[in-house]
């Protein structure tokens, strides 16, 4: 199906996305680099390590709550004392220039006191095949229940290792963050490099994970979303390393709605009910006297091929208490069968439930509550009886440096319709100036995908989607995601 070659010629991306950026002062803001926590690119080992420990535990990107951490994987050296090490090499050679370390001592909460914080401790770097302490360190700070900050003079390495010294005890490490930029031939995310993709968003079926995304087709320089087409990705063992991953290429683009105009934006894929397949887009109508609208394809396979489902927008500018910016559906099916759909920007989310076709509303078009600082992409998913909902957010406490960047927040509630209680950061500020989150569970582990400007030639308007691993704490909270990249 094409689009109608009479429709009136589409809307520019430049003028599109000065209008939506223009909130976010996105042109005036450029991509801020960032350093990236290399250690989790690295393989770790020790000296030596307790039989019940693992030294895995001190890169495994877990956020430790507390020093006696009894919940999650430790490094420990009971019942060893003395001069202990823990090391961390790379394949390939990385520039790294601070650390934050997490000692483990279970003295705290009236713990048995066999492991300790050490007496002291220093960085050492693998130079050629000499081992040589880093120089200008800042500090070496030995407390408990924190991290402890030091920074030092860049080294360009491929190991560094803590040197520990035994204090009242043995010595251990929850976790160890070293802050650098890696070799631009290691592995990692972005996942994939040889185009530009946005917007990401999951899918599992089977043994397969699916990321559906957008395409940055913007030139060097270009200060404009130019998005025409969709893709998808595919791994049965998800990670970030792009080898992982298979490309299918394009699956669905604005030539499958011929009421489209302009800019194939945030999207995700859901199974309906009949067991096809429904992908939600975000486009903007040539014919529709709007902006941004919400259209459906439909298809028997997660790989398409896809046709248009209703012939024209779902959810639209006349679509009466639609959002100011109608973009960034998320979908989500309940164990009782009611299907939401949440959508929004222009700090205004929006709620309305599907009919069992996937294409039609069942009802009002409601605002949800609780959404603290919402800004816009919502992504909705269950874990345990608790509904969560991920979203962009430009302001806030503990979120970016301007606000021309967003981080990730997240609320939840005991049902999809909210209300909604705010709860944190769960991913902070990427490289791009938008966020845009979508987190799935696959074979018991939880991933968030994102994207980031970290490719080579990347930017603001030619992103690339990065996975990191999400882990929760007992109460079902969710820790910060740490955000990797192989590439520098």
């Amino acid at each position: 199906m094409q689009r109608n070659a009479t429709a009136p010629m589409r809307r520019t991306a430049a003028a599109l996305a000065a209008a939506l950026t223009g909130a976010l002062l996105l042109v005036a803001s450029p991509a801020q680099a960032q350093q990236a926590n290399v250690a989790r690119s690295a393989t770790p080992s020790a000296s030596y390590t307790s039989s019940w420990e693992t030294v895995n535990a001190v890169n495994d990107g877990i956020e430790p709550p507390r020093s006696n951490d009894a919940a999650n994987p430790r490094w420990g050296t009971w019942p060893e004392t003395g001069s202990q090490w823990v090391q961390l090499t790379w394949s390939s050679p990385v520039t790294v220039s601070s650390s934050d370390l997490y000692f483990f001592d279970d003295s705290a909460d009236n713990g048995p006191g066999g492991v300790r914080v050490p007496a002291s401790w220093r960085i050492e770097y693998l130079a050629g095949s000499v081992w040589t302490p880093v120089s200008g360190a800042s500090a070496y700070g030995v407390n408990a229940n924190q991290y402890n900050h030091t920074a030092f003079d860049a080294v360009t390495t491929t190991a560094v290792r803590a040197v520990l010294a035994s204090g009242a005890a043995s010595v251990g490490v929850l976790e160890w963050k070293v802050w650098g930029e890696g070799s631009a031939s290691q592995a990692g995310n972005p996942i994939v490099t040889d185009i530009y993709t946005a917007d990401p968003a999951t899918l599992v079926v089977g043994d397969t994970f699916y990321i559906f995304s957008g395409r940055d087709e913007a030139a060097a320089g270009q200060d404009a979303f130019v998005m025409d087409e969709w893709h998808a990705f595919s791994s049965t063992a998800p990670e970030s390393d792009p080898a992982a991953w298979t490309d299918h290429g394009a699956r669905l683009s604005l030539d499958v709605f011929d009421w489209a105009g302009a800019n194939a934006w945030a999207s995700e894929v859901v199974e309906g009910p009949d067991g096809r397949y429904y992908w939600f887009v975000s486009v903007d109508g040539a014919t529709d006297n709007g902006w941004m609208n919400i259209g459906v394809a439909v298809a028997d396979d997660p790989l398409g091929p896809y046709e248009d489902a209703i012939g024209g927008p779902l959810v639209s500018d006349s679509t009466p208490n639609s959002s100011a910016l109608n973009i960034d559906p998320t979908v989500f099916i309940d164990d009782d069968g009611q299907i939401y759909l949440y959508w929004g920007s222009y700090w205004q989310p929006r709620m309305a439930k599907l009919n069992q076709d996937m294409t039609s509303l069942a009802g009002a078009v409601t605002t949800p509550s609780g959404l603290t600082d919402f800004w816009e992409a919502p992504w909705l998913f269950e874990r345990d009886g608790v509904y969560y909902m991920a979203y962009a957010s430009n302001g806030g406490s503990g979120c970016v440096t301007s606000s021309a960047y967003a981080c990730i927040r997240y609320a939840t509630a005991s049902s999809p319709a909210g209300p909604w209680t705010h709860r944190g950061v769960v991913l902070g500020q990427v490289t791009s100036t938008t966020n845009h989150p979508a987190i799935e569970e696959f074979d018991g582990r939880w991933w968030m995908v994102y994207h980031t400007a970290d490719a080579p030639g990347g930017g603001n308007f030619r992103r690339s989607v990065a996975i990191d691993p999400v882990h929760f704490n007992a109460d079902g909270t969710m820790q910060q995601v740490v955000q990797t990249t192989g590439a520098a």
